[in-house]
Parts: structure tokens; sequence; C-alpha cells
């Protein structure tokens, strides 16, 4: 999945919501905007009234999101091991 946009996890400060907005628009062919209001209460909207494919993008962000927090999480010089053990002898079946 192509990224739209490289995000800076360092950046000094964060974009307002207002920022982020107008810095995504013309990028995308349809999408789905979430968020919380002053109250606390979840908003969401979508350009897109298919149901099913709401529910499945927002399943793939969370899977996005995950796989992103795992490779973030490993170290950046991790090597293979020197040595693996095959056993080239192995009988087929």
């Amino acid at each position: 999945m192509p990224e739209a946009e490289s995000i800076d996890p360092n950046a000094q400060e964060p974009l307002s919501t207002d920022e982020l907005l107008d810095s995504l628009k013309g990028k995308f062919d349809s999408c789905i905007v979430t968020g919380f209001n002053k109250d606390g209460h979840l908003f969401m909207s979508s350009s897109v009234s298919n149901i099913p494919f709401m529910h499945w993008t927002l399943n793939r962000s969370i899977f996005e999101l995950g796989l992103f927090e795992k490779q973030a999480s490993q170290p950046q010089t991790e090597e293979a091991p020197a040595t693996t053990e095959v056993d080239t002898e192995a009988s087929e079946s």
C-alpha cells in the first residue's frame, strides 16, 4: 500500500487538524475521516456511502497501523544469524 505522505515522528509541533486536512486535499479518490469534537463525541464522515467498504477500509487501516508499529519497534541494525542449520540430506516425500 503506497504511503500518501511521509510523517516525521520527531516533528516538534504536530499539525493542526485544519492543516492536516488541507495538506491532503486532492490526494485520494475516497476517504474516511474520523475524529473527536470539543465535547469528546466521535465524528465520522466518508466520501463513500458503501458501509461494507467503509468497514473494510477501517479494518485495513488498523492492520497497516499494527505493521507500522511492529516495524518501528524492531532494531534497525538487526543482522541475520551467521550460520543456519539445514538438513540437506532430509528425505523428500
